[in-house]
């Protein structure tokens, strides 16, 4: 990225980053809305052909969401208004958009900014956001890989995945969705621990080096420092960032309890009740042994399983302040907490 492209960004005493997908939204994105169009059982086995087949594989998820997302367009005759009407639906924790609320709303005095960093699509974000007021909470933007709307000539173009599935379609002049890698405008990232499309300590990095340090003190400008950054996310790549860029003043709001089994049967609005499986039944402790650990968390939030593996074959620790919830009661507590700096760990929601 060259200099002439880089846009600053506002000064923030505390930056909230929100991961997307089973954190703002109570589900995967990408599987949510082929999910109603397709059903769970055609879009599972669709994704697993992809990751098998040598044209797409398990560093290509976005190439198998295109063609899964075809298949949609092609299979059951939906448009693309339909997708985005179906993103615009994905379930919700009402805490969870109540947390967003309270830091929005607390910007100004607590001088907070927030972003989203995820690796889901900007379509199917945005599609959201918009749905439900949220368009302007991020004051610091979004980081994803970008979705674009192309249009295909059928009579010269054919589109196929694993075989098994044709994504063909067979309109000319049909609508096909390219997701762009969002690390592509740093010519790629080098970082193990991420797939391909989005390393979010690159994405983090970026954040802070774009946020302006200065606050305006009068005729004066007053030098702010980096930012206190409150991360937000469930995922293993979430883990990127807690182990390699936040610090000892930052917090990590980590996700803990198992995914719901039947997330894309729901819409909209969700009580804690819906949250998760056994959302409140989590008892990880740090020196659980490593087998007794994996099975434990079959299933569960991978950020815990990501940052305990770190430790265990690595030793490598967060610097940063780790809690854990399990519901949006309880990480709408925690954002509270932080907003008014009365955060405390007790034996509840503390991961070592």
């Amino acid at each position: 990225m060259n200099s002439s492209e880089v846009k600053k960004l506002p000064a923030a005493h505390t930056l909230f980053i929100w991961d997307f997908d089973w954190t703002i939204v109570n589900c995967n994105s990408d599987e949510y809305v082929p999910s109603q169009f397709l059903g769970d059982k055609v879009v599972t086995e669709k994704y697993r052909n992809g990751m098998k087949d040598e044209n797409f594989g398990p560093t290509h998820w976005h190439e198998c969401v295109s063609a899964v997302i075809s298949s949609c367009l092609k299979d059951t005759e939906c448009t693309k208004h339909d997708i985005c009407e179906a993103a615009a639906s994905m379930p919700y924790l009402i805490d969870v958009v109540g947390a967003l609320s309270d830091v929005d709303a607390a910007k100004v005095e607590k001088n907070c900014g927030q972003a989203i960093i995820s690796d889901g699509n900007d379509i199917f974000i945005k599609e959201f956001l918009n749905r439900n007021g949220l368009n302007d909470y991020f004051t610091h933007g979004i980081e994803t890989n970008t979705g674009i709307w192309e249009t295909i000539d059928c009579h010269h173009q054919n589109y196929t995945l694993a075989g098994s599935m044709n994504a063909s379609v067979n309109r000319f002049g049909a609508e096909k969705l390219r997701v762009e890698y969002q690390s592509a405008k740093f010519g790629g990232h080098s970082c193990s621990r991420c797939p391909p499309n989005l390393c979010k300590s690159q994405a983090l990095r970026d954040i802070l080096e774009r946020s302006d340090q200065r606050s305006s003190g009068g005729v004066e400008q007053v030098f702010t420092g980096r930012p206190r950054v409150v991360y937000i996310g469930d995922g293993s790549n979430d883990a990127c960032p807690a182990l390699h860029v936040l610090s000892d003043n930052d917090i990590l709001l980590a996700r803990g309890g198992r995914r719901r089994r039947d997330p894309n049967s729901l819409s909209g609005p969700t009580p804690d009740e819906d949250a998760s499986e056994g959302h409140g039944c989590h008892n990880f402790h740090p020196e659980m042994h490593l087998d007794e650990f994996e099975s434990h968390m079959s299933g569960a939030f991978p950020i815990l399983s990501a940052l305990r593996k770190s430790k265990l074959k690595d030793g490598l620790v967060p610097k940063c302040t780790v809690c854990v919830w399990r519901s949006g009661r309880q990480l709408r507590s925690l954002v509270r907490q932080i907003l008014e700096n009365t955060v405390t760990l007790d034996h509840d929601n503390r991961s070592d």
